[in-house]
């Protein structure tokens, strides 16, 4: 099963993939997006596609 991982050093901590996620698979850390509860996880690649960094990629 495909899951969230944020490169924090692309990460400018603005929350949009927090927000935009169904499951609320990730949070907010010291200013950074974190996978908080990866079996959550949908696979919908909603975080993926607002982040416009491309700090987020799902891998298996």
């Amino acid at each position: 099963m495909a899951h969230p991982v944020i490169d924090v050093d692309k990460c400018e901590g603005c929350g949009q993939c927090v927000d935009t996620c169904p499951a609320e698979v990730l949070e907010m850390q010291d200013g950074k997006a974190v996978v908080a509860h990866e079996d959550e996880c949908l696979e919908c690649e909603s975080c993926v596609e607002v982040c416009e960094n491309g700090a987020i990629q799902l891998v298996e």
